[in-house]
């Protein structure tokens, strides 16, 4: 275990049960990039007691396979919009695609905090989704999943990749933002 993990401390089990279901509303609800990355940074913080600002959001298409990454050593993170795609076509449900992405950011904001090895991050990712949201909702499934296992149907979605085309998010991070821009 790792020893920059701080315990969180426990709440009542009502409040602990209201608390996940707040955050799953918000996650669930969330219109933009930037609210699911606030939620992120949020619940990071709460659950191990770490965060990090300043960080950017780039879009670009990548194989299915890869959900995004973080290079290391810089302030972004580059997610797979052909991937995010592929799942607006194959799940309907946008409170699960929402779950999906929040996965995705908090995975990729691990490994900007310093966790880089894989299996640790996906544990790290899915002991903070069950404290965070419940044991039963999807990031806790797909924090230890392979997508392309939980939705098959992403390998058969035809794909235009475009990997030379990036796209920076405007508002990202909006809350390490200490001027109007």
């Amino acid at each position: 275990m790792n020893s920059n993990i701080l315990p969180k401390k426990s709440l009542g089990p009502d409040a602990e049960q209201f608390r996940r279901e707040e955050q799953r509303r918000k996650v669930e609800g969330a219109t933009s990039y930037d609210e699911l990355f606030e939620l992120v940074k949020r619940v990071v913080e709460s659950e191990i007691g770490r965060h990090r600002a300043g960080l950017a959001l780039v879009l670009t298409d990548m194989p299915n396979t890869v959900g995004a990454f973080h290079p290391v050593g810089s302030n972004s993170i580059v997610l797979n919009r052909a991937l995010i795609n592929a799942m607006n076509v194959v799940v309907k449900n946008e409170k699960e695609i929402n779950s999906f992405v929040f996965m995705v950011l908090m995975h990729e904001y691990l490994h900007s905090l310093g966790y880089l090895n894989e299996i640790e991050v996906r544990r790290i990712a899915h002991r903070i989704s069950k404290a965070a949201l419940g044991p039963d909702h999807w990031t806790a499934k797909m924090a230890v999943g392979n997508w392309l296992e939980m939705y098959p149907q992403l390998s058969m979605v035809v794909q235009r990749l475009m990997p030379d085309s990036f796209e920076r998010v405007d508002k990202f991070d909006s809350s390490s933002m200490s001027y109007i821009g």
